[in-house]
């Protein structure tokens, strides 16, 4: 939720919920941990890959979203 709703440079900004947040965070996950580097080798996921995520819930508890988005709840590890 944090990185869909805060992205960098000129990507553009999207207001998710948990569903929608899972996709987003495995992708991260597989772009950034090298634990993941032959999952992403048998995927053919690369810097010049092009992959479709679907979001279909966006913020429906406001407060809850806050809490995960602007104060930090659930931090990776």
């Amino acid at each position: 939720m944090r990185i869909l709703g805060h992205p960098l440079k000129s990507d553009q900004r999207i207001v998710s919920g948990e569903s929608g947040a899972v996709s987003a965070g495995l992708l991260y996950c597989l772009a950034r941990d090298r634990r993941f580097e032959q999952v992403k080798e048998k995927l053919g996921l690369n810097r010049s890959s092009s992959v479709i995520l679907i979001n279909t819930e966006g913020d429906t508890d406001e407060a809850h979203y806050r809490r995960v988005v602007w104060e930090g709840a659930y931090p990776m590890r």
